[in-house]
């Protein structure tokens, strides 16, 4: 754990009441694995058919451009792998007055306990439970839910500060009883999705 950035990022006088991590799961779980092979499929044969249409014309080819297509198709391809290596080093505390995301880069995102609208748990079949919060990020939450946990909602207009975020998801977590009850001061509430 890194006690020395969070003590750094902790108010004075502000507790810790619980900690958790993102337990292992699998790259194509039983949520992600259509979304994923989707992914795969479309960006390969968009790629191919791209490619496919440059090189058919009558002009001369350019290596470059073409390494450039490749390699973006390449990075979208590898983005489940990249979103799964990132949640996997994310740390997430609740104290007695915020929730508080720290990302693998040790970049932190709070959310205000009391400022929490909805507190959604999501249930992913062979999976820990995940904990989402804001109302701002229900609504697409089932197809971005990894996506999500990589990149808390913040305010892009600049009205907050940039580690105050809007929505947040504490990703695959083991005691996700615990957690939200602290997160709802004791009683139980919100959805099950």
């Amino acid at each position: 754990m890194a006690e020395k950035e969070l003590n750094e990022y902790l108010r004075k006088g502000e507790n810790v009441r619980w900690s958790g991590r993102t337990a292992p799961f699998p790259l194509l779980g039983d949520k992600s694995r259509e979304q994923i092979v989707l992914k795969w499929a479309v960006t390969a044969a968009l790629t191919c058919g791209f490619l496919w249409l440059y090189c058919a014309r009558d002009q001369a080819v350019n290596g470059k451009f073409i390494a450039l297509v490749v390699l973006v198709a390449g990075l979208v391809i590898a983005s489940p792998w990249m979103e799964q290596r990132s949640i996997m080093g994310q740390q997430y505390f609740i104290t007695d007055q915020r929730a508080i995301l720290m990302s693998r880069d040790k970049t932190f995102y709070s959310m205000e306990l009391n400022g929490i609208d909805e507190l959604r748990r999501v249930s992913l079949h062979g999976e820990a439970d995940t904990l989402v919060m804001g109302g701002i990020i229900m609504g697409d939450i089932r197809k971005q839910l990894r996506w999500r946990a990589c990149h808390p909602k913040t305010d892009m207009q600049g009205q907050k500060k940039q580690d105050e975020a809007l929505g947040m998801v504490f990703y695959g977590i083991r005691d996700a009883d615990l957690a939200e009850s602290l997160l709802h001061g004791g009683q139980v509430r919100g959805k099950t999705a």
